[in-house]
């Protein structure tokens, strides 16, 4: 019988755990990509310095 539960447990832990495995990665890449801005330019600061702006929310 205790046998069985094991099964069940790894049954049901191994998807979950893969799932959070999953979501944590895509977290972490969404986290690290670099969005462009609707005109076209990029958001990162070293842009905007190219640039000679300055934007208050990247000192954020």
């Amino acid at each position: 019988m205790a046998d069985k539960a094991w099964v069940q447990f790894l049954l049901v832990a191994a998807p979950v755990l893969s799932l959070v495995g999953a979501w944590l990665a895509l977290r972490g890449a969404g986290a690290r990509s670099v969005r462009p801005r609707p005109g076209g330019r990029e958001q990162t600061a070293s842009a905007a310095q190219a640039r000679g702006e300055h934007d208050e929310a990247m000192d954020r």
